[in-house]
């Protein structure tokens, strides 16, 4: 097998989790996360869509778009059951917050668990912290710790418009909120009034060894947002789901171009999605996450310490330069990963195959030795 180079290289072609480049060198990506690649049902059910018809008028409902959002319903955890679908999960979180604001149109203050990979309140982070004004930003991000009641019962006011989270963080640190904690959001969400937002575009889709991430826990939110793997590796397609209560205070009996998307819930997206969420079930996505991540922390064989939440593996190494030099030396034995700081970031797609996943293991393991021992010398 030809592996990649470090040198930049243009990508030609992608199947399960094996990346091919236009040099005919090829690296497994355990770092793009999503579903995977190439699904031969999947890639026949979208073609066949796109055959008959690939977009359609957004205010006329297709039998795809109905099937999808039923199948959604089928699978959320307590009263969730509406659904919006868009392009994306960063389209759906501002959908989310859009949502929040029509419930509370005076309101403007959005808690954020520290950790979150929240798209832009993320940044908001950085800026705030840096001690750049946020004043021309519609909303006002307050950043409370994770598991830290205390600060969230001060946090979450009367004028609190949402409190948004994810059920395990991933941005900083990979760490699960507990019970105590999210038990404390949803009593003061529902006293206050405030939307309670469970991002799950990355912990969602079975990645963490539940359906979706907020099934670890008994707490249910006002609103999930999903995306990533929902597009089973063929269309772009995310969505917020909520309950009938929120969405008619907001939208009930009003004219649903209210909150538009022009592509959205096009008819290709859907057959992707659903067939994403039929694979889910069928195949036992979920379980298997649970052992891709036991799997990838058995391959570094204590050599560094980890992290792990189904399939999402944290490596924490000596320093930023160590986990520099090894996200090189693994992409140029052909495995591609990312690094925040100290650490690596392992994200294998949801179907990786079992060889692909041994491939990985193994050049993980030799790879790991061989850095370390160098740092030693």
């Amino acid at each position: 097998m030809m592996t990649v180079k470090s040198t930049s290289r243009a990508l030609q072609s992608a199947s399960g989790a094996t990346l091919t480049f236009d040099d005919g060198s090829t690296a497994i990506d355990l770092c793009s996360g999503g579903f995977g690649h190439g699904q031969r049902e999947i890639v026949a059910a979208v073609k066949a869509q796109v055959e008959a018809m690939p977009l359609s008028n957004r205010v006329m409902i297709t039998p795809v778009l109905a099937s999808l959002v039923d199948k959604i319903a089928q699978l959320m955890p307590g009263e969730l059951s509406v659904s919006y679908i868009c392009n994306s999960g960063e389209e759906s979180f501002d959908g989310a917050l859009k949502l929040a604001r029509g419930a509370n149109p005076d309101r403007d203050q959005v808690v954020v668990v520290s950790g979150s990979h929240l798209g832009c309140l993320s940044y908001g982070q950085y800026f705030s912290q840096s001690g750049v004004s946020l004043d021309y930003l519609p909303l006002r991000p307050v950043f409370v710790e994770a598991n830290d009641s205390k600060a969230l019962a001060s946090a979450i006011t009367a004028q609190t418009l949402a409190v948004v989270y994810e059920p395990v963080l991933t941005q900083q640190q990979l760490l699960p909120l507990n019970e105590d904690f999210l038990t404390t959001m949803r009593t003061l969400s529902k006293s206050t009034g405030a939307t309670m937002i469970a991002y799950e575009v990355n912990t969602g889709m079975g990645r963490c060894g539940r359906n979706f991430a907020t099934e670890l826990t008994s707490v249910v939110p006002d609103v999930m947002v999903i995306g990533g793997a929902l597009n089973a590796g063929c269309v772009p397609v995310g969505g917020y789901v909520t309950h009938k209560a929120l969405n008619d205070l907001v939208y009930g009996k009003q004219n649903p171009s209210l909150h538009g998307s022009t592509t959205g819930g096009n008819p290709a997206s859907c057959v992707a999605a659903l067939q994403a969420l039929i694979a889910l079930e069928s195949q036992g996505v979920a379980n298997r996450q649970t052992q891709i991540g036991a799997q990838l922390v058995s391959s570094i064989d204590g050599q560094a310490s980890c992290k792990q939440a189904g399939s999402l593996v944290y490596v924490t190494l000596k320093n930023a330069a160590q986990a520099k030099a090894m996200k090189l030396a693994l992409a140029e034995a052909g495995l591609l990963v990312a690094t925040r700081g100290h650490e690596l970031h392992l994200t294998p797609p949801l179907m990786i195959s079992d060889s692909e996943l041994a491939q990985a293991c193994a050049t993980l393991s030799k790879v790991i030795k061989q850095v370390n021992v160098k740092e030693a010398a």
